[in-house]
């Protein structure tokens, strides 16, 4: 019997038992009248729907209804000091596995500020200082091919700092060294566009530190030495929309860096200048919400250049400054959660650039 069986059995007349006052039974009907008990198949079904196998049946009912809780996502990070990026199932720890080390070849890194993993779990890393990208299968770098070198031109980066990826699998990065982002097909360099150049206003960017695609594919650049974030349709420029300007104050930003979107289509910025992270609700800058200040305590960050957001909505900052991650539930601060010190060991950082979370 299925769960809506079991419960069109206790709403819609079916028979359950009860006694009467004189002690004979009788059928209560789900109609509210009562009538004689008979015998054969309602004796069997009043003796089957006796008050426990009723309250057996509500529990099935409620509980084929229930879903198991999604599993928390896996927390990645560009640990930028170490020349490395490390995993972990969660902010205890637990699961630590680690890939990297300085160096210019396979499986190394040099200065990786920024990483982005894929609907299939493929991880993108922005190796800064070795004017690259990379990309790989998994954590033990299965599949390992990267693409760049120094420079201006086609296939090149001046500082590969932040990268993202769209639902399609074309690839995003902020480009700050030469005032341009740049999107390509796939790791081959196939499909190469640009857009920027130095300046303030339409289609100029200026020292553009973070890039971020939504699910609807539009572009969000956080425009750093502009103070302002970018929000833009497509690689033509088309839409081009700002919000920002300098400062300390709602909509203000000092140094932004990381930028990163909810399901919801929030908007969600790390600003290093101003030791805080905010939130918009769109580009207009209603719903403005802010959290932090400088320190190590809780509520405090140290140059915060990296953030994402679960499906739950749970925030993940890369608090730099504090060779930390930290977890919050919401941007009041609640189920604040750090993990990470200064080192080269299981649970420790040095200048985490970058998170993610997948």
């Amino acid at each position: 019997m299925n769960p809506k069986e079991l419960e069109e059995m206790l709403t819609t007349g079916n028979d359950l038992k009860k006694e009467n006052g004189d002690n004979q039974r009788q059928v209560a009907r789900g109609d509210g009248g009562t009538g004689d008990l008979k015998e054969g198949a309602s004796v069997m079904r009043t003796i089957a729907w006796g008050p426990s196998m009723v309250l057996l049946a509500l529990f099935m009912v409620s509980s084929a209804g229930a879903q198991a809780p999604a599993p928390r996502a896996r927390i990645y990070v560009a640990d930028a000091g170490n020349d490395r990026i490390a995993r972990i199932d969660d902010m205890t720890g637990k699961g630590w596995i680690t890939l990297g080390s300085f160096g210019h070849g396979t499986n190394q890194f040099s200065d990786p500020r920024g990483i982005f993993v894929d609907t299939a779990e493929r991880i993108y890393v922005a190796d800064t200082a070795n004017y690259r990208i990379v990309r790989m299968n998994d954590m033990t770098g299965a599949g390992w091919t990267t693409l760049g070198t120094r420079g201006s031109g086609v296939h090149q980066f001046g500082e590969p700092v932040k990268i993202s990826v769209d639902a399609a699998g074309k690839i995003y990065v902020a480009d700050p060294e030469n005032n341009r982002i740049v999107r390509i097909d796939d790791m081959t360099g196939k499909g190469w566009i640009t857009l920027g150049s130095f300046g303030h206003g339409t289609n100029q960017f200026s020292d553009p530190r973070g890039i971020f695609v939504g699910t609807a594919g539009r572009i969000y650049v956080a425009d750093t030495a502009n103070y302002r974030i970018v929000r833009m349709n497509d690689m033509t420029g088309a839409g081009w929309t700002t919000l920002g300007t300098g400062g300390s104050e709602a909509n203000q930003f000092a140094r932004l860096i990381g930028i990163s979107l909810d399901g919801a289509g929030r908007i969600y910025l790390a600003d290093d200048g101003l030791s805080s992270i905010a939130r918009v609700d769109d580009m207009t800058g209603v719903g403005w919400t802010a959290l932090g200040s400088h320190g190590s305590g809780a509520y405090e960050f140290s140059r915060p250049i990296g953030i994402s957001v679960d499906a739950a909505g749970g925030i993940y900052v890369a608090d730099s400054g504090n060779h930390r991650i930290v977890r919050i539930d919401n941007m009041t601060g609640k189920g604040w959660t750090t993990l990470g010190s200064l080192g080269w060991g299981k649970n420790q950082l040095s200048l985490c650039g970058d998170i993610f979370v997948r």
